[in-house]
C-alpha cells in the first residue's frame, strides 16, 4: 500500500507537468502556425492593397501634372492673344514681321518656353501668321477640329491629338529629329506591325482673337510635340518618387504612349538610355488601347516586372491615341513581404522555445496558479465582487495577485474631467504667467512715469505764457505720460486679486447698476437695450465694484463694436448639476459647467447685433494687448481684466462669435449653496456623486 502510493503521486505529477508541457508546445506551435499563415496571408493581402492604392494616387498625380501642362498652354495662347489685342489699342493689328509677333508672343510668358508649333489664322481658318515656321503661309487648316470649333464657338479650346509627321514638320521643320522614332519590339509586348511612327502625340490648344465688339476675327494656334519631350514624365516622377532608389536602380518610372509605343520615358533599356519607341505588353494594349480602360496591376516593362497603373489619352472625338503610365518597382514590395514572412516565422519558432522552457520551469507553479485565479473568476462572475486572491508562497508571482484584486476595484475615473479642464488650465497658466510679467513691469515703469509727469509740471508752470511752442510741447510730454500712467494702471488691475471684500451678492442688481452708469452716455443714442433677467437668482460671492468694471468694460465693448446702432441684449438663468440619470443639456454647456467646482451656477449672457470677430482672433482676445480696434482706441487690457477678475471670482467666461453675426459673451460665475429638489449636494460632490451630463437650467 505504502509503495503503491509513493509510485502513484510521481506518476501523476510527471504525467501532468508533462501533459503541460505537451500542451504548452501543442498551443504554441499550432497558433505559431496559424499565426504564420495569417499574417503571411495579411502581410500579402496589405502589401497588393497599399501598393494598388499608392499606384492609383500616382497615376492621379501625373494625370494632374499631364492637364496642367495643356492648361499652361493654353494659358500662354490666351496671354498671347490679350498681348496682341492691347499692343494696338484693342484692335487685332498683326504685324508685318513674323518676328515682331514671336517678340509679343514670347513677352507674354516669359517664364516658360514658348510652343514647340505656334501660328495665327484668320475667321475662316487660314494661316496668317507662321511663327514657329515663317515659311507657313496661305494654308488652309479648318480640318483641325479644334481649330474650327474655337472659330465657331468664340471659346478657346485644347486636347492631345495625333497629327501626321508631315504636318508636325510643316509647322516646325527644327522637330525632324524628335518625331523620327523606330518601334523596337520587346519581351511579351503587342505586335504593331509597324517599323516607324508615321504620326506625332501634340498637345494642341486654341485661343480666340476678339475685335472690340467680341467678334471673332481669328485664333492664336498652339501646339507641344510630346514625342521625344522628357520635361513632363521627368516632372511627374520627380514630383511623386523624388531620387528615391533601390539597389542601384530608380524606384519610380512614368511614361507617354503614342498608342502602344513609347513617346517619353524614364523607363531605360539595358544600355542605359530612354526607352523611346518600345512597345507595351500585349495584356495592357488589349485592355488600355482596345477596350479604352484603365489598368492597374503587374506589368512587364522593357526588362523587368513593375506595379504598374495605366490611364488612356483620348482625342477630342473620344478615339484612345495613347496612354499615360506610372509604375514602381516590384521588387521593393516583394522583397519587403519576403523580410516580413521571415520575421513572422522566426518570432514563431522562439515563441515555441520560449514555450518549452516556460512550461518546463513553472509548470508547477502555473497550474496552482490557475487553479487558484479559476476559483477567482468563478467567484466573481457569481458576483461577489469582494473576493480577493490570497498572497501564495509560490515562486515570486504575488504580483499577478495584486493586479487581479485591483482590477475589480480599478473602476475610477478621472481622465474625463483632466481632459475637460486642461485647455483652461492651460490658458489660466500663460495668464497669470503674463499677469505675473505686467505687475513686475508696471511697478518698474510707474516711478519713473510718475517723475515725469511730476517735473514736467514744473517745467509747465515755470514756463512764460508767450512761449506756446515750448509749452505746447511740454502738454504733449504731460498727455503722453498720464495716458502711458493709465496703461500701467490697467497693467495692475490684470495682475492684481480683488481688492475689494467679498460678499454675497445679487447679480441682477450689480447687472442693472453696472447698465446705469452708461445706458445715458451718447455712444448708447440708438442702440436698443434688452434684458431678460431670472427671478430669485441665488446669491454669489464677488467683490462689487470689480464685477462692475467686468460688465462696464463688456457693455462699453459690445456698444462700441455696433457703431451707434443695434441691440444690446442681457440675460441671467441659474444652471444646476443633477444625480445620473436626470435631465441634461447641450454637452458644450455642460463641460463648461463642469469647469466649476459648486453646484449651482449663474449663466450671464451679453449678446450683440455687432460685426462679429474673426474666428481667427477668438484665441486671442483675452491676451494682454490684443485689439481689433484702430491704433490709439483702445490699450487692448480690457478683456484681459475682464479675464483675470472673472477668474479670481472662480468663474469662467467664454465668447462666441462669427462675421456678420454678432458677438455673445457669457460668464458663469459659481452660486451660493441653493436647495431645489433633485439637486446635488455639497455631499455629493465630496463624494463623488457627480455627472456632468445631468446638467439643468432653471430660468425662474
Amino acid at each position: 500500500m505504502f509503495s503503491r502510493r509513493t509510485i502513484r503521486r510521481p506518476r501523476f505529477n510527471m504525467n501532468l507537468q508533462s501533459l503541460l508541457i505537451v500542451g504548452f508546445l501543442t498551443a504554441a506551435c499550432f497558433t505559431g502556425l496559424v499565426a504564420t499563415a495569417v499574417g503571411m496571408h495579411l502581410i500579402n493581402k496589405n502589401t497588393i492593397g497599399e501598393v494598388h492604392r499608392t499606384i492609383e494616387h500616382n497615376i492621379n498625380a501625373a494625370r494632374l501634372i499631364y492637364e496642367h501642362d495643356l492648361d499652361r498652354l493654353l494659358f500662354q495662347l490666351r496671354l498671347a492673344a490679350l498681348r496682341l489685342q492691347m499692343c494696338n489699342g484693342g484692335q487685332i493689328l498683326l504685324p508685318e514681321n513674323p518676328c515682331e509677333v514671336q517678340q509679343i508672343i514670347g513677352e507674354s510668358d516669359t517664364d516658360h518656353a514658348p510652343p514647340d508649333m505656334l501660328f495665327i489664322v484668320d475667321r475662316e481658318g487660314r494661316v496668317t501668321r507662321g511663327i514657329s515656321n515663317p515659311e507657313l503661309t496661305a494654308g488652309d487648316v479648318t480640318a483641325d477640329p479644334l481649330v474650327q470649333r474655337c472659330l465657331e464657338t468664340g471659346l478657346h479650346q485644347s486636347a492631345t491629338i495625333l497629327m501626321p509627321v508631315e504636318q508636325v514638320l510643316s509647322e516646325n521643320p527644327l522637330l525632324v529629329d524628335r518625331v523620327d522614332i523606330p518601334v523596337i519590339e520587346t519581351p511579351q509586348s503587342a505586335p504593331l506591325q509597324k517599323e516607324r511612327l508615321t504620326e506625332a502625340l501634340v498637345a494642341r490648344a486654341v485661343v480666340p482673337l476678339k475685335d472690340l465688339d467680341g467678334t471673332v476675327v481669328g485664333a492664336v494656334v498652339g501646339g507641344i510635340l510630346l514625342n521625344n519631350d522628357f520635361q513632363i514624365v521627368d516632372r511627374i516622377v520627380r514630383a511623386i518618387y523624388g531620387n528615391e532608389q533601390y539597389r542601384g536602380l530608380e524606384v519610380g518610372f512614368a511614361t507617354i504612349f503614342q498608342g502602344g509605343v513609347r513617346i517619353s520615358t524614364n523607363v531605360t533599356t539595358e544600355e542605359g538610355t530612354r526607352a523611346v519607341g518600345t512597345t507595351v505588353s500585349e495584356e495592357v494594349y488589349r485592355t488600355v488601347i482596345e477596350k479604352g480602360e484603365a489598368w492597374i496591376g503587374r506589368a512587364f516593362v522593357v526588362n523587368d516586372w513593375y506595379i504598374s497603373a495605366y490611364l488612356p489619352i483620348r482625342s477630342p472625338g473620344g478615339d484612345v491615341i495613347g496612354m499615360l503610365y506610372t509604375g514602381v518597382l516590384e521588387a521593393t514590395y516583394t522583397d519587403m513581404k519576403r523580410s516580413s514572412m521571415l520575421i513572422f516565422l522566426a518570432v514563431t519558432f522562439l515563441g515555441v522555445v520560449g514555450a518549452f522552457f516556460v512550461s518546463w520551469r513553472f509548470g508547477r507553479t502555473i497550474i496552482e496558479r490557475v487553479r487558484i485565479l479559476k476559483d477567482a473568476t468563478d467567484a466573481i462572475a457569481s458576483g461577489n465582487l469582494d473576493y480577493k486572491v490570497r498572497h501564495r508562497a509560490l515562486s515570486g508571482l504575488d504580483m499577478l495577485d495584486d493586479a487581479f484584486n485591483n482590477m475589480t476595484k480599478s473602476l475610477k475615473d478621472r481622465d474625463e474631467r483632466l481632459k475637460k479642464v486642461f485647455q483652461q488650465l492651460t490658458k489660466s497658466e500663460r495668464l497669470a504667467a503674463l499677469g505675473q510679467i505686467a505687475a513686475g513691469v508696471a511697478h518698474e515703469i510707474n516711478n519713473p512715469l510718475g517723475g515725469i509727469i511730476l517735473y514736467s509740471n514744473l517745467v509747465l508752470e515755470d514756463l512764460p505764457e508767450e512761449n506756446e511752442i515750448q509749452r505746447k510741447n511740454v502738454e504733449k510730454i504731460i498727455y503722453q505720460a498720464n495716458r502711458c500712467k493709465q496703461i500701467v494702471q490697467n497693467l495692475l488691475d490684470f495682475s492684481r486679486s480683488p481688492s475689494g471684500e467679498m460678499m454675497p451678492l445679487e447679480i441682477n442688481r450689480v447687472i442693472l447698476t453696472s447698465l446705469g452708469l452708461v445706458k445715458d452716455q451718447s455712444m448708447f443714442l440708438g442702440i436698443n437695450v434688452e434684458t431678460n433677467l431670472a427671478d430669485d437668482l441665488p446669491e454669489v460671492m464677488g467683490d462689487q465694484s470689480r464685477l462692475e468694471q467686468v460688465f462696464l468694460n463688456i457693455f462699453v465693448n459690445s456698444v462700441d463694436a455696433m457703431q451707434g446702432k443695434g441691440t444690446l441684449t442681457i440675460k441671467t438663468k441659474l444652471l444646476q448639476r443633477y444625480h445620473h440619470g436626470d435631465r441634461s443639456v447641450d454637452d458644450m454647456e455642460t463641460e463648461k459647467v463642469c469647469l466649476l467646482t459648486s453646484t449651482n451656477t449663474v449663466k450671464i449672457t451679453i449678446t450683440d447685433t455687432g460685426p462679429g470677430i474673426d474666428e481667427s482672433y477668438l484665441p486671442h482676445i483675452f491676451e494682454p494687448f490684443f485689439s481689433t480696434k484702430e491704433p490709439g482706441k483702445g490699450t487692448g487690457l480690457g478683456l484681459s481684466i475682464t479675464y483675470s477678475i472673472i477668474k479670481k471670482h472662480d468663474g469662467f467666461i467664454d465668447v462666441e462669435s462669427r462675421p456678420g453675426e454678432g458677438t455673445a459673451i457669457t460668464i458663469y460665475l459659481p452660486a451660493r449653496d441653493v436647495i431645489f429638489p433633485g439637486a446635488l449636494q455639497p455631499q455629493d460632490i465630496e463624494n463623488g456623486d457627480i455627472d456632468c451630463a445631468g446638467i439643468v437650467e432653471r430660468n425662474n
